[in-house]
């Protein structure tokens, strides 16, 4: 029986292909490899899922995982919808996923406000559309397991009226990168690992150039406060923003650009031994977490503030239109130096709580 994992593969991102290996692992490891074949949603897959006279390739499935990351969205909600329309008996099941695409004024509004008067609405009102909201909602009443990655996205889909009775908040499947904490906060490290990038001016305050400037003047700070500096992407598309980053530092001895994308192991290599971390992406932060090494968010969408709050760390968080940001990063800097022991304390139980409950999926497939 054929099982699809439905995801953003194929694209060059470390946070998308890091869910699936993620699954993958698990799945090898759980799953009666006699019965199940697992598939990846490959460019060429997902081409074919998005052509409607292409039938028989869902027929033919058992299952379809949606994997962890921002995917609650119109193109794999329709994907899971139309499965159940050509497949009244596919499985279907959504692994960690999360919703991203709200607008600031809404963020401040439901989330930072605790949702009492929300009026949701995003840059592209897909939550607002009826259409969507049936497809969602169907999908959620057909799905055998049903997590979400954070609070934030459970009480967002509530507000806008879906039942969420069957839906259960699971944490971002990322967390479980490594459940062996061997890296800890380091407090004689000079390290400091920044994870940097484009969002493609889709971010709050919609101002790349601004940010970039905040954060070149952030690292000159911190170099004068001692410390050593690595940048590095995430993304294919985020190396020439690190590039103009490392370009615009005076004091290049101290500053270190890392030129290629680095796997998920070889990001735990580089952040293992770091004072912190400062990350411009969601799985830079769940990395960082993952491995127990401070973090400081750049929250540049909804998804990372959904993250930090199910790990409880919101006050690592600084929007990226926060007019005085580089000062608050700065700030945050000094918290960390005083205080970063304490911060992770907590991260092997929740680590082992995600397990606990995202491992549930695996008791369908032995």
């Amino acid at each position: 029986m054929k099982v699809l994992y439905l995801g953003w593969l194929g694209y060059k991102n470390i946070g998308d292909e890091l869910m699936w290996d993620i699954f993958r692992e698990k799945f090898n490891e759980k799953a009666d490899s006699t019965k199940y074949k697992l598939i990846p949603s490959t460019k060429t897959v997902q081409k074919r899922l998005s052509n409607n006279k292409n039938k028989n390739f869902l027929r033919n499935l058992d299952s379809i995982i949606l994997g962890g990351g921002s995917l609650l969205g119109p193109r794999f909600i329709t994907i899971l919808y139309n499965a159940i329309k050509v497949n009244k008996n596919i499985n279907l099941f959504i692994w960690g996923s999360g919703i991203d695409w709200i607008e600031k004024r809404d963020l401040n509004r439901f989330v930072l406000m605790n949702g009492e008067q929300a009026t949701p609405k995003n840059e592209f009102n897909y939550f607002n559309d009826s259409q969507f909201k049936h497809k969602l909602q169907t999908v959620i009443q057909h799905a055998k397991f049903i997590g979400v990655r954070g609070h934030y996205t459970y009480q967002y889909l509530k507000s806008i009226g879906l039942n969420l009775d069957r839906v259960k908040v699971t944490g971002d499947p990322g967390l479980l990168t490594t459940m062996i904490r061997e890296n800890e906060e380091n407090p004689k490290s000079n390290k400091v690992v920044i994870n940097w990038g484009t969002a493609m001016h889709k971010l709050y305050g919609k101002n790349e150039a601004g940010l970039e400037n905040s954060m070149m003047a952030i690292v000159n700070e911190l170099i004068t406060k001692g410390y050593e500096i690595y940048i590095y992407p995430i993304w294919d598309k985020d190396i020439t923003p690190c590039k103009n980053l490392y370009d615009k530092i005076t004091d290049k001895k101290h500053v270190h650009f890392i030129k290629t994308v680095p796997n998920q192991y070889k990001i735990l290599d580089l952040i293992k031994d770091a004072r912190l971390t400062i990350n411009f992406k969601l799985h830079a932060n769940v990395l960082s977490a993952a491995a127990g090494i401070p973090f400081i968010a750049l929250a540049y969408r909804f998804k990372t503030f959904d993250f930090a709050n199910f790990i409880g760390l919101d006050h690592l968080v600084i929007s990226t239109d926060d007019p005085h940001l580089s000062e608050n990063v700065l700030t945050k800097v000094s918290y960390i130096e005083n205080h970063g022991s304490l911060l992770f304390r907590n991260m092997p139980s929740i680590q082992q709580t995600v397990e606990k409950d995202l491992d549930q999926i695996f008791e369908f497939f032995k």
